[in-house]
């Protein structure tokens, strides 16, 4: 992974979700603080997914970039609120670069894109629904596995955006750009 604040933040996440999958396994599934500690790690995956699309693109978009561009990503992506879904994240693609949206959609394509695209839902729809006063909760397997496919996701994201693409200038010369 090129963006290795976003490797580190994946990295950490995963290593809470393990340790949560060991708590539970020594408290038991039917301990009371068992469901809190489920849906506290429903929220801690969904999150780490949502900041690290927005930071992929976001430092990608910012690299050397002007301050009005700069300030424009803060509010539009970092400090936006938004359910990490697939169709968010091509959406978001898109609105920079059309390239980007196709390479990405076309690895998410190779990938199994209903098993990619479906434990992302899971999770975005656990956390809404939690958020909000419903009864969801995902066993913790299943929470560590739509994170595994949502890092999968984060990984195909940030090399889409570091590929190499061809540039025309005004002149109409082709360079390589990224």
């Amino acid at each position: 992974m090129n963006n290795n604040q976003v490797k580190q933040l994946l990295d950490e996440c995963e290593a809470e979700l393990n340790a949560i999958v060991a708590l539970i396994l020594g408290i038991g599934d039917g301990a009371k603080p068992t469901p809190y500690v489920k849906k506290y790690a429903v929220i801690r995956a969904t999150g780490a997914i949502e900041s690290g699309f927005k930071k992929i693109i976001a430092d990608r978009v910012d690299k050397d970039s002007h301050a009005q561009l700069k300030n424009f990503v803060k509010k539009k992506i970092r400090n936006s609120s938004c359910n990490p879904k697939l169709d968010m994240i091509v959406s978001m693609l898109a609105d920079f670069d059309s390239r980007w949206q196709a390479r990405f959609e076309e690895k998410i394509a190779l990938s199994d894109k209903p098993s990619l695209k479906g434990a992302l839902s899971r999770l975005v729809n656990a956390r809404n629904s939690f958020a909000h006063g419903g009864p969801d909760e995902l066993p913790i397997e299943e929470t560590v596995e739509c994170f595994r496919f949502g890092r999968s996701i984060l990984e195909h994201l940030d090399a889409t955006v570091h590929e190499e693409y061809e540039v025309l200038t005004d002149s109409g010369e082709d360079t390589r750009g990224t």
